[in-house]
């Protein structure tokens, strides 16, 4: 075929009119794009992990709690920034342990080779006693399961450890804050069993926050009295440590979404108590790039229609890596440091950006979903404000298949 006539093929299928040598080399040739460090030699989606960050983020909140123990949460695959990584680092940073929110992840970072404290804050049955006391997992416990761990333990001839959740309010899980101290004694009586910590979870309503601390303390109190040791007594999370100070913070704290820079209530985000500095940032790349005439449709059901001559940028990110479907219409995407607005449709993996402009967008080229690019950033808050789900939401929905690097 001829310079001329794959020139023609080119633009007739709705590529811009970029010169072919221009196309072909933003395809091959990594130095010529503009984000040839960030080019990990594929097209796919991926997910940047600052660990700095997360350091940075760590120390500011052992400031913020005068230097208690911190308990680091990490389930949902560490608020998606990834399960094994982020607790290999968080543990080289000396937490006194590691949280998360299913035996299985508990299990995955001990198979990891973790050695801190891990505590399961998830349930767990009769056949799951003998995995949890032969991995030195710390469980949760709030009724007559703990008998099991009891058993497994003095079949292994070992000790299984537990932290013992009061219900003081929140009404989830646990033993009533009026019947815990009962339960407390009846644990402590178990020949293979140690108390390792007793907590609680707060409802972060502030005044009823107050009663369920003086509930639990009362709990903690009479057990105290009675020669038990309950041994760490924690109750704050991200929000707790952020909105309170003594005596929320008690023996130890357990922080989870600040950790990974980020703002567990838009308030906390407004007051900015403490510099939190978001360690994650969600990238793609500019899979194709078509011209739209008058007329032409975009995606299944001719989603988009063209009411006049557009450009758009396809985007290898889709709903299938757990970006939430209603961010069409609502959200920004950035490249080479200018926001372009997502439309049309969401595909599995897929998404559009309107990139009609000054600004030449090429094939290759990096899109950022959430993070910096140059002076510019999109926040997870922006994203968060932007399709009307919490923080929370949308980092826990991002998918685990996704690409994570790591940058120290």
């Amino acid at each position: 075929m001829s310079h001329v006539k794959r020139r023609a093929f080119l633009q007739s299928v709705g590529v811009l009119p970029l010169s072919v040598g221009t196309l072909f080399r933003s395809q091959t040739s990594v130095s010529e794009r503009p984000d040839k460090q960030n080019d990990y030699g594929s097209c796919d989606p991926w997910l940047e992990i600052n660990l700095k960050n997360i350091e940075w983020n760590l120390d500011q909140l052992k400031r913020k709690v005068n230097g208690r123990p911190i308990m680091a949460v990490l389930k949902c695959n560490g608020y998606g920034h990834g399960l094994i990584e982020v607790g290999k680092f968080l543990e080289g940073l000396s937490v006194y342990g590691l949280a998360v929110g299913k035996l299985s992840e508990a299990i995955a970072l001990r198979r990891a080779g973790i050695k801190c404290p891990v505590l399961n804050f998830g349930p767990f049955s009769g056949g799951d006693a003998e995995k949890i006391i032969r991995h030195k997992v710390s469980q949760t416990v709030y009724a007559d399961e703990v008998l099991f761990l009891n058993e497994w333990a003095n079949k292994l001839r070992t000790q299984g450890y537990v932290h013992i959740e009061v219900d003081t309010g929140l009404g989830r899980v646990g033993v009533s804050y009026t019947e815990a101290y009962g339960y407390i004694k009846r644990v402590a009586q178990l020949d293979n069993i140690k108390i390792e910590g007793v907590f609680q979870t707060f409802t972060e309503e502030k005044e009823f926050d107050a009663i369920q601390l003086q509930r639990f303390l009362g709990v903690t109190d009479e057990a105290k009295k009675a020669g038990i040791k309950v041994g760490f007594r924690h109750a704050s999370s991200s929000a707790g440590i952020l909105s309170y100070s003594d005596p929320f913070y008690l023996d130890m704290v357990r922080p989870g979404i600040s950790i990974y820079g980020h703002y567990p209530t838009d308030e906390e985000d407004r007051l900015r108590r403490i510099e939190l500095r978001p360690a994650l940032a969600l990238k793609s790349k500019v899979a194709f790039i078509k011209s739209l005439k008058p007329g032409d449709s975009l995606s299944y059901r001719r989603r988009f229609v063209a009411e006049k001559a557009e450009s758009v940028a396809t985007a290898t990110l889709g709903y299938s890596d757990g970006v939430p479907m209603n961010l069409v219409d609502h959200a920004f995407a950035l490249v080479r440091g200018s926001r372009f607005p997502i439309f049309c449709d969401l595909t599995s993996n897929h998404s559009y950006l309107k990139t009609t402009g000054e600004t030449e967008v090429m094939l290759g080229d990096e899109i950022v979903f959430i993070g910096k690019q140059g002076n510019a950033e999109i926040t997870v808050g922006d994203l968060s404000r932007a399709v009307g789900l919490s923080n929370y939401k949308i980092l826990l929905s991002l998918s685990p298949g996704l690409k994570r690097v790591f940058l120290s």
